[in-house]
């Protein structure tokens, strides 16, 4: 059976349990404690040597990087979210590359110098903290133009760059995003989070943090 190596707080693991969901794969679902620093310890670094989440084992064949994975599952899945078309899958590499690099990234950046650093026991970077804001004032409207003219971001079916996509904005309402002003993109993103596929891994983001972290997140925002 397939193992995913995963947490509950890391945003690129979970689009991987979307899309297991989605296609109703098994798999058995390993959580790998980041706090603890699992991550560096011997036998993760086995599965992945630079260790980091997500990772999955699928009876012996090892892959890390989150975007490689979704590609893996499609295509062993014979799905047509990962699209054979070539420049259909052209269209779908480069959203999956804009989600990774420019939202995922600063909603990275954001939730860092929030929340995670206090973890770390890191100083908050308050310049990387405002770029990951402005990097979102910049692009977010460019995925609004988007979805104004297409039911998903690569085109008018559903395909494994949604899923990296809806994981990247999964934290939008803990970093006091609003996307409001982007009324294409809000109704795209309620109608996937409303999703089986979505609620078997959790009812959102910020439910699954407030339960992982506790009373931490009153205290980042006093």
């Amino acid at each position: 059976m397939l193992v995913l190596y995963s947490n509950p707080l890391s945003s690129p693991a979970n689009k991987i349990r979307f899309l297991l969901h989605y296609l109703a794969i098994p798999y058995e679902l390993k959580i790998v404690n980041i706090a603890a620093g699992e991550q560096q310890q011997s036998d993760f670094l086995k599965i992945n040597p630079y260790g980091k989440i997500p990772a999955i084992d699928d009876n012996g064949f090892r892959l890390a990087e989150s975007n490689a994975i979704l590609r893996y599952l499609a295509d062993k899945h014979h799905s047509n979210l990962y699209p054979k078309n070539l420049e259909e899958r052209a269209i779908v590499e480069q959203w999956l590359d804009f989600a990774a690099n420019h939202i995922s990234t600063a909603t990275a950046k954001v939730m860092f110098n929030t929340y995670f650093y206090r973890l770390k026991g890191a100083t908050k970077d308050e310049r990387s903290l405002q770029d990951g804001r402005l990097w979102l004032d910049n692009y977010l409207p460019m995925l609004e133009k988007q979805l104004a003219k297409q039911a998903y971001i690569a085109g008018n079916n559903l395909t494994i760059a949604d899923f990296s996509l809806l994981a990247a904005l999964d934290a939008v309402e803990l970093i006091n995003i609003n996307l409001t002003p982007y009324p294409y993109l809000k109704a795209w993103r309620q109608n996937l989070m409303a999703e089986s596929f979505y609620q078997d891994c959790h009812s959102s983001y910020a439910a699954a943090f407030k339960a992982a972290v506790g009373t931490m997140l009153d205290e980042a925002t006093n």
